[in-house]
């Protein structure tokens, strides 16, 4: 199996919305196969490593399913910033996520004001990558995400295009593949 998040080839995203980035793109598969939802201790396993979660806090299953609708939701979101509308139960997942974690803003004497969670455990790591979100959609980085065009892809990508026009997370792999099969298209229509 193949974790997605560190093995992807393109640049990750600036700050916060790297974090953010890495959380969407976690994912296994077989070499070869199709992308599977990642494993309980996978997603544990990140959290802990980014310091959302503390190895002794609870994770379980139920965990495990929240993340995968909020992941879910989340990407969902990338594409309504491409004029397809989110849908009220993609908002209602990304809300119910904030509320949980209690979200509140938090002026500080240096740096920037931030949305930060008031609980800990799994529901606090979701409020943080949502407030990254939430932040970035306010700064106008948000927009820069985006899902990789290739169907065998998908990847979130940090678009550093100057006209913000990018439609692969890589274009030596997936814009590459794209191209091939448009010119072996283009040559079978013209025999």
């Amino acid at each position: 199996m193949i974790d997605i998040s560190e093995h992807d080839d393109t640049a990750p995203a600036p700050g916060n919305l790297q974090l953010l980035q890495r959380f969407l793109n976690l994912h296994e598969h077989e070499p070869d196969g199709p992308e599977i939802d990642p494993p309980l201790e996978m997603v544990r396993t990140f959290l802990v490593e980014r310091g959302l979660l503390e190895r002794e806090e609870r994770f379980d299953e139920t965990d495990r399913e929240t993340y995968i609708e909020l992941r879910h939701a989340l990407r969902n979101l990338i594409l309504a910033g491409d004029d397809e509308p989110l849908s009220p139960a993609d908002a209602d997942v990304i809300d119910r996520a904030a509320l949980a974690a209690g979200l509140h803003p938090h002026f500080h004497s240096e740096g920037d004001p931030r949305l930060e969670p008031r609980g800990e455990g799994p529901a606090s790591a979701f409020g943080r990558v949502v407030a990254i979100a939430f932040v970035a959609s306010f700064d106008g980085t948000f927009g820069h995400l985006k899902l990789c065009a290739a169907d065998d892809c998908r990847a979130v990508f940090y678009d550093r295009s100057k006209n913000h026009s990018g439609r692969w997370c890589s274009m030596e792999v997936c814009g590459n593949r794209a191209k091939v099969r448009a010119w072996r298209e283009r040559q079978k229509a013209a025999r």
